[in-house]
């Protein structure tokens, strides 16, 4: 166990990181809350700007 800690221990260290991280920002989109209203406004936002410069 020691030797796989020692070889593999920043890889799962990094995955877990990365996991909880995509858990938090999940949890925080999955509700009708305040970020995930903020977060599809401005995806909104970006899109018609964009559809506006090909128009």
């Amino acid at each position: 166990m020691e030797q796989v800690m020692k070889h593999y221990g920043n890889a799962i260290l990094a995955a877990i990181v990365l996991l909880a991280l995509g858990a938090i920002i999940v949890a925080a989109l999955a509700s009708d809350g305040y970020v995930a209203t903020e977060f599809k406004e401005a995806l909104t936002g970006f899109f018609d700007s964009m559809s506006a410069l090909q128009g």
